[in-house]
Formats: C-alpha cells, sequence, structure tokens
C-alpha cells in the first residue's frame, strides 16, 4: 500500500522509483534486505538497503545514466581493470594495444568498459539475481569476454560471485572487482585489516614500486585513496548506523579504499591498480592473469551488515 511516492515494504518505508523508472529495473529480499538493479545501466546495484538502517549503498537517484559520467551511488562491475590504465594502452604478449581514453582524464582510461555496457538478466529468484554481459572487442577493449555478476541475500549479508571467460580465439589478460559506494561520511570510521599498502606514483596511483608493510587498521577521518593488499577484512559504519564489514575469497587479495564526505568505497579487487604499467615479472605476482580460450576465473566477496559500535 502506497502514499505519495513512499511504499511499504517489510515493514520499512522508503522511497518509491518514479513513474519513469524503466521496467527492467528489478530487485531481490531477504528478510530485512532488500537490492535494487538497473542491469542495462552498466551491471549496477542501484541500491542496498536495510529495514533498521536505512541506505547500505548510497542510492541511485533515479534511471539516468550516463556511461561516460556514471552516478557515484550504488555498486558497479569492474572488468576487465579497475582504476587507470595510464596512457590508455597496454602491450600484451609483445603487441601493444590502444584503447579510448576517457575525456575527462584526456590521456588515460579507467575502471574498464564493462560497466558502461548494458547487462542482462539471466536468471532471478526472489533472493538472487544473476547478471551478465558477453563483450564484443572494440575501440574500448581489443578482446572479447563475458563477464558475470552473482547475487545472493540471506537476511543480513549480500553474498557477491564474479566471474569472467575468455570467449574469444587468442589469450587476454585482465582482471576484476566490485565498486560500491557505502552510504557513510566523515564522522563515522572505516578500518581494514590489510598488511601492505602500495606507494603512489605521480599518477596517483601504484608504479610498480614495492608495497610497503602497512601498521594498524583505522582509515583516515578525510578525504583519500589508498591501494591496499593482503587484506581479510575492511569495515564502514553507515550514515544509518550500520556496520559494514566486507570480506572475500583469495581471488581479491587487493583492495581500493576511496573516501569522500559522502561516502567510503572498499573495493575489493584481483589485481593492483597500474598493474598493466608494471614490469612483466611484476604483473602476476601483482595479480594480473592471463585467461586461454575457453578459460575463466571466479572469485566471490561478502558483505556482513550489523550494528555498530553506537547502537
Amino acid at each position: 500500500m502506497s502514499t505519495g511516492n513512499v511504499v511499504c515494504l517489510s515493514g520499512r518505508m522508503g522511497p518509491m522509483p518514479s513513474p519513469d523508472w524503466p521496467e527492467s529495473w528489478t530487485s531481490i529480499r531477504s528478510g530485512p534486505l532488500e537490492a535494487r538493479f538497473l542491469p542495462e545501466n552498466g551491471g549496477r546495484m542501484t541500491h542496498l538497503a536495510h529495514d533498521r538502517f536505512g541506505d547500505i549503498l548510497v542510492p541511485t537517484p533515479g534511471p539516468e545514466f550516463e556511461p561516460l559520467n556514471w552516478p557515484k551511488a550504488g555498486g558497479y562491475p569492474l572488468f576487465p581493470y579497475h582504476n587507470k590504465l595510464l596512457g590508455a594502452a597496454f602491450t600484451h604478449e609483445g603487441q601493444r594495444h590502444e584503447v579510448l581514453p576517457h575525456p575527462v582524464m584526456v590521456t588515460d582510461a579507467q575502471h574498464g568498459p564493462a560497466h558502461r555496457r548494458s547487462w542482462h538478466v539471466v536468471s532471478q529468484a526472489a533472493d538472487r539475481i544473476e547478471l551478465a554481459v558477453d563483450y564484443q572487442a572494440d575501440a574500448d577493449w581489443p578482446f572479447d569476454f563475458r563477464a558475470v555478476q552473482r547475487f545472493v541475500l540471506s537476511n543480513d549479508r549480500l553474498d557477491i560471485e564474479l566471474s569472467m571467460t575468455n570467449t574469444g580465439t587468442v589469450s587476454i589478460p585482465g582482471g576484476f572487482g566490485w565498486h560500491p559506494y557505502f552510504a557513510s561520511g566523515f564522522d563515522r570510521t572505516a578500518s581494514s585489516d590489510a598488511r601492505r599498502i602500495w606507494p603512489i606514483g605521480t599518477a596517483g596511483i601504484p608504479d610498480g614500486s614495492p608495497a610497503e608493510i602497512r601498521t594498524g587498521e583505522e582509515l583516515p577521518g578525510e578525504g583519500f585513496t589508498v591501494f591496499l593488499s593482503e587484506w581479510h577484512r575492511a569495515t564502514a559504519v553507515t550514515k544509518g548506523g550500520a556496520e559494514v564489514i566486507v570480506t572475500a575469497g583469495p581471488d581479491l587479495p587487493h583492495m581500493v579504499a576511496h573516501r569522500t564526505s559522502g561516502y567510503v568505497c572498499l573495493e575489493p579487487v584481483s589485481h593492483v591498480a597500474g598493474v598493466f604499467g608494471f614490469q612483466p615479472d611484476q604483473q602476476q605476482t601483482a595479480g594480473l592473469f592471463v585467461l586461454k580460450p575457453g578459460e575463466g576465473r571466479v572469485a566471490q566477496l561478502n558483505v556482513s551488515i550489523g550494528p555498530g559500535p553506537d547502537r
């Protein structure tokens, strides 16, 4: 039953999608936790909300989507790389490949092209959904691949599985990750138990200098971006008082943590940012993988939600 522009879902009052939201907008739910998606907007989870704690992710304001000016909200997939691709070019098996740079970044590409393509629903049930994109080589990426995201809700937990498969006829380099915008602020704590931190080069990302030992777990209560490795757990407290705990399997051993006054990003990723610019003998140890035709890679991550320290 709705009144005005709100709707009651299992006891929670929240904003109702505006009438012009596309029909492909879809949702899943388990207990107090609900997630919403717009697959055609780059495979995005647009909302993640909890009956008790409110928005876990920064809510996406509407269905409008500019692929090169994406919303800083929800959560989106990172395929086949994340962060900056310096010079919008890389070398694979002795051959140099150039891709289109992001117009704002002028010379660099960023976050891979999969989150700027339309995804489709493979399957859906009340508490789970599977999304996929079959990427065809183009000016943004010179190789074919299939990327899949599987989301499962279970009361206070979100489980995510990411997979990437080489659907072409030649080997391809790559990696993946997930980019959430947790609804938090400078006055809320965030932490990670990562044991290594990567020095940042002049381009603002790791340049291949060896990772350093990190002491302490608390992340700064101000704007920052850090590149971490050897982590098992990262946390953030939301504006609604939830403690969000992010964990991942061994195929996502690296993390980018980024903060502004409106959100905290804790991004589990398979490789170190900037890895395409590392020396060849460093790339594999920094997480860049190579897939033969027909070969795939799978990784899991989890988001658990509970009361924060002040609740």
